[in-house]
């Protein structure tokens, strides 16, 4: 068993974003990531299959030309492999990212994503 400590009070330079590796354990990793109003993270294609859970703030999240907004408290699944995904944040946010490099056959409906 091993506590995750998700605090930290510092906040980001405006308009950019910071990611902290929390933990890495096998085949997961888990990830903070802290973006200021405005901050963009620009599409990128992974392979693991991952959670994020919106901790604080609201975040745009995009996946393969699909969108969903979220708020805190919400959480999203986008499947590894060919996902291209991003996220902008409106307002100061927190983000906990769960990343697990799976088969990339996801499991999600995506029911909340939508056509920008």
């Amino acid at each position: 068993m091993q506590v995750i400590d998700l605090r930290d009070d510092s906040e980001p330079e405006a308009g950019i974003y910071r990611a902290s590796l929390l933990l890495e354990h096998g085949r997961m990793k888990v990830r903070r990531i802290d973006l200021a109003a405005g901050a963009k993270i620009p599409p990128c294609r992974m392979q693991e299959d991952a959670v994020f859970v919106v901790i604080s703030g609201r975040v745009t999240f995009r996946s393969e030309g699909r969108e969903a907004a979220l708020e805190a408290g919400e959480a999203l699944f986008i499947p590894g492999g060919a996902a291209e995904r991003s996220m902008e944040a409106y307002r100061v946010s927190r983000v906990l990212g769960v990343l697990s490099l799976g088969n990339g056959a996801g499991g999600g409906t995506g029911d909340r994503m939508g056509k920008p």
